[in-house]
């Protein structure tokens, strides 16, 4: 059962998405490269000292909604009650995480379409992405190995994070390309059709 957030914790998360929502417009508008915090800040309308409250540099505003997705399926792995996990299993957390997000608003997956946007045509975010990403798949590392009954991190786990990793990341960027609104239905059938895709390529 997901708990509510109290008040300031509230204000907290939606001054963190105002700051967001600044960022991406001018992201959008002029580059990541071109745009300062100083400029977030005041289209945000708070102070530089709260921005970097809330964010170590410019670029890591467009990666909130990237966390989220993040936060959302390390709650669902430490929730799944059967071990080990397999491939499969692990696709339907994948799913689960994904609904998830939908569940909690709309804005977060409306924020994940805008920064795969971005990422395409912005050297810098994408450059930051990656170094992200490239923490992100340390950090699953030793998710998988417990979950999939593994005590280390061998060749095994390895090619089941990879394999997740760029079935997620073909999914997120094919969702990302249609125009239509955001949705759970949507965004987690687009994940479910891409993972049978990759059943196709394989048994090719």
């Amino acid at each position: 059962m997901t708990v509510k957030p109290d008040l300031r914790e509230r204000r907290r998360l939606e001054t963190q998405a105002e700051i967001e929502d600044a960022a991406l417009d001018l992201f959008e508008r002029q580059g990541c490269e071109h745009t300062t915090v100083l400029e977030i800040a005041r289209a945000a309308g708070v102070s530089q000292s709260t921005f970097f409250r809330y964010f170590a540099t410019k670029e890591d505003t467009a990666l909130g909604s990237h966390r989220a997705f993040e936060s959302a399926l390390v709650a669902r792995l430490d929730d799944a009650e059967v071990r080990p996990l397999n491939l499969r299993d692990i696709e339907e957390v994948i799913a689960a995480a994904l609904g998830d997000l939908s569940a909690d608003g709309a804005n977060v997956l409306g924020r994940i379409r805008r920064v795969r946007g971005l990422l395409v045509r912005d050297t810098a975010l994408r450059s930051a992405a990656l170094r992200w990403e490239a923490g992100q798949c340390q950090r699953f590392l030793g998710l998988l190995a417990d979950a999939t009954g593994t005590e280390t991190v061998d060749l095994g786990v390895r090619m089941l994070l990879e394999t997740v990793s760029v079935t997620l990341r073909v999914a997120f960027d094919e969702w990302a390309s249609h125009q239509a609104p955001e949705g759970d239905a949507e965004l987690v059938e687009v994940y479910r059709t891409t993972c049978a895709r990759l059943r196709d390529v394989v048994s090719d």
